[in-house]
Formats: structure tokens, C-alpha cells, sequence
């Protein structure tokens, strides 16, 4: 069903862009146009109207994401804004409801946001769940670095030429993600046309693409966005070549999505910082379809647990949840009283593997049997879960 709120008039992408640049201080130029309808063109739009000015919109990106070998759709939203004469009157949120129903109706399983305020979000049921970390190393602290693996060679080009080279790379290691994005081509074709970004491929000695680097270069520093190495000679010969950057730049910056700190590769840890970002929120939008198919890790005995989802009523309710012989048994409305009792934001960040159970229970989140929390906790994906896009 589509919703009441869905901007559906040709026009009405003039007026959700002319808002857009207003309310994120936005200067228009042919650039922006073009990335901008790049992603209109593929989102689901809302907004609300007042005398035929728009006066609050969003947009919600249908993606795919794979979580630990399992598809699941995710819409990401963006956009979130209100015009400042009607800030504060509910609008961003009675659309953001409204898409959040529209996802659930078109079964789509979860959803990502970049949060401006994550208690915000929270009222909403979105919950922190992606961090990353960014090293940063001045150019006279930045190591001489010989790889032991001395054979293929790097490649310079820009991001748009290396395209065709990336893709496959990325959609082969996309098979078994911990909550990445499984990249259609519009949205490769969008990274284009808004970043101004380079990249580094690295070819081994039959020729074969193994690894890349994509990164940007601005004033005096040099920032990688993205690093994909499929073997140890392409992490090493990534990393020469990248280090070698710092002859040029007073400044060298990694923005990781994996949030383990790694900076003792660096044989000085002191002279890298490394800072954690709280990055992307996460919401379970479909618990049904999400259990159904969440990739245990083994079979447990039922557990049962309330659940607390206000937006979204039907995912709220008691769910008695088990796995045998493989096969996951998951369903609501059973009569045994709740061993544990979560928010959905509580539920999404255990889930997908940000905390435990055990954790969330222990530092006054939630309530309920430590023991039950333990059984279940023993079958879940506690990978850390990282997105390395953005919307």
C-alpha cells in the first residue's frame, strides 16, 4: 500500500530539492543536480505539503544488505528535513512513521540511517549499531614500509575508470557481509557523480585484480574511504603505495568500518590516532522475516521474549523463538510469560552483533534471566557489524 505522504508529482522533485538545499545551507550547482536526481530517481519520497509549499520530506533508498551470508532488504533514509516555520511540529516524524509502515507492508527487513541526533532516532526504534575508526598520521611520523611481497604492481586511476575493475572485487566479498551494502549499479554510478575520489588497484603477477584502495585528496590531506585486499600481497603492496602518499601530504587519514582497533600495525602505535565514530543506527523493520531467516550458529531451546516496538506494533508482542535440527522456529502471541523483555532497539543491537544479551542486561538494559540470555546468545552472529556507505 503505498503511503498518503509519497511524492508522486513531477514537480514536486523541484520543490523536495529546492527544500533539501535550504535546510542543509546547500549551494545548487550541476554537480549536486545530478547526484541528487540520481538518488530521487530511486527512492521512495515523502513528504508534507502546506498552500503547495513543501514544508518537511524524506527519502527512503530501497538497498539490499548481507548479513553473515543472508540478503535481507534494507531501505537507508536520508533527507530528513522540515522548513524552519515548521521545525518542531511533528513533520519529519509523522513521515518517517509513515515510511517505516510502507517498508513493513512491502516487506523490508530493516533499515540504516546516519542519525543528526541518535536520541532522536531512538523514538523511532533505531539504535547505534555501526562504528568506525579513523587513523590519522603526520606525514613526518609516516613509517618507511618494504613489502615482503615484491610481485604485481599498483595501478593509479581515478574511481570512475576503476569501476570495472572494483565491482566484482566488492560484489564477491559482498556474499558474506556483517550488515555491508550489496551494491547495485546505480549506486556505483551515484558514488561517481558525488565524490571526487581516486583509486588504487592493485594486479598480481598473472595480471588478476586482488585488491584496491579508493581515497580522496583535499588541501593537505589525503583520506581512504575503502580498502579491499584479497590477498597478503595486495594488502602490502595497497599499503606502500598509500603510504608513499605522505611525501605529498602533511596529513594521512583511514576511515575504517571495522571498529577493532588495528593501529599496532604501525610499528609506533604513538604516532597514529585512532579515534571511534559512532557512525550508522539500525532498525529490525520486519522481526518475523528477520528471525526467520537470522543466520544461527546453532540450535537452542526456546527462549521467550517480549518485545517493545510502540512504531511499529505488529513487530511488539511475546515471540517464543527456537532453532532444531537446523530449522528456526520463531512466533508471537504464545501465553508463557516472557524470560526477557527488550525494546527493538535493544533487539536490533543484539542481534546484529553491536552487544550481547548478556551485556544488555547486565548494564540495565532490558530485563529478565541472565541464564536464557546466555542460551540464546551462544547461537547469534557476534561479528562486529560494519557499513562502509553512506546516505
Amino acid at each position: 500500500m503505498v503511503s498518503e505522504y509519497r511524492l508522486t508529482d513531477p514537480a514536486d522533485r523541484e520543490r523536495f530539492y529546492q527544500l533539501y538545499l535550504y535546510a542543509f545551507n546547500g549551494q545548487d550547482s550541476e554537480a549536486r543536480r545530478r547526484f541528487f536526481n540520481a538518488r530521487y530517481a530511486h527512492g521512495w519520497i515523502y513528504g508534507l505539503k502546506h498552500d503547495q509549499q513543501l514544508t518537511s520530506g524524506l527519502y527512503s533508498l530501497p538497498f539490499t544488505v548481507n548479513f553473515h551470508g543472508v540478503a535481507y532488504k534494507m531501505n537507508g533514509i536520508g533527507d530528513v528535513m522540515s522548513a524552519p516555520e515548521d521545525s518542531g511540529h511533528g513533520g519529519a516524524g509523522t513521515l518517517l512513521k509513515a515510511a517505516l509502515q510502507e517498508m513493513h507492508d512491502r516487506h523490508v527487513t530493516l533499515s540504516y540511517l546516519a542519525p543528526f541526533s541518535y536520541r532522536y532516532y531512538r523514538r523511532f526504534g533505531y539504535e547505534q549499531v555501526f562504528n568506525h575508526i579513523t587513523y590519522t598520521i603526520a606525514h613526518d611520523h609516516v613509517p618507511a614500509y618494504h613489502p615482503q611481497h615484491q610481485g604485481g604492481h599498483v595501478e593509479r586511476m581515478s574511481f570512475a575508470a576503476a569501476l570495472a575493475t572494483i565491482k566484482p572485487l566488492y560484489a564477491k566479498k559482498a556474499q558474506d557481509l556483517p550488515g555491508g551494502m550489496m551494491r547495485e549499479d546505480w549506486w556505483w554510478d551515484y558514488l561517481t557523480l558525488k565524490n571526487r575520489w581516486d583509486a588504487g588497484v592493485y594486479f598480481d603477477e598473472k595480471g588478476q585484480a586482488q585488491g584496491y584502495a579508493v581515497y580522496e585528496r583535499s588541501g593537505a590531506e589525503m583520506t581512504v574511504h575503502k580498502l579491499l585486499a584479497n590477498t597478503p600481497a595486495a594488502f602490502e603492496q595497497l599499503m606502500a603505495f598509500l603510504l608513499k602518499h605522505g611525501n605529498t601530504f602533511q596529513k594521512l587519514r583511514y576511515e575504517s568500518p571495522h571498529s577493532q582497533y588495528a593501529g599496532d600495525w604501525i610499528q609506533e602505535p604513538y604516532a597514529v590516532s585512532a579515534v571511534v565514530t559512532p557512525y550508522m543506527m539500525a532498525r529490525i523493520v520486519d522481526l518475523q522475516d528477520f528471525l526467520d531467516r537470522y543466520p544461527f550458529t546453532q540450535d537452542f531451546a526456546p527462549v521467550t521474549i517480549a518485545v517493545e516496538d510502540p512504531v511499529l506494533p505488529v513487530n511488539a508482542g511475546v515471540w517464543q523463538l527456537s532453532r532444531t535440527a537446523g530449522q528456526t522456529t520463531a512466533g508471537k502471541g504464545v501465553t508463557a510469560a516472557p524470560e526477557l523483555t527488550f525494546t527493538i532497539q535493544q533487539l536490533t543491537k543484539a542481534l546484529m552483533g553491536a552487544t550481547s544479551l548478556h551485556a544488555l542486561l547486565m548494564s540495565g538494559q532490558g530485563s529478565g534471566d541472565l541464564a536464557a540470555a546466555a542460551r540464546l546468545d551462544q547461537a547469534l552472529q557476534h561479528a562486529t557489524p560494519e557499513f562502509n556507505d553512506y546516505f
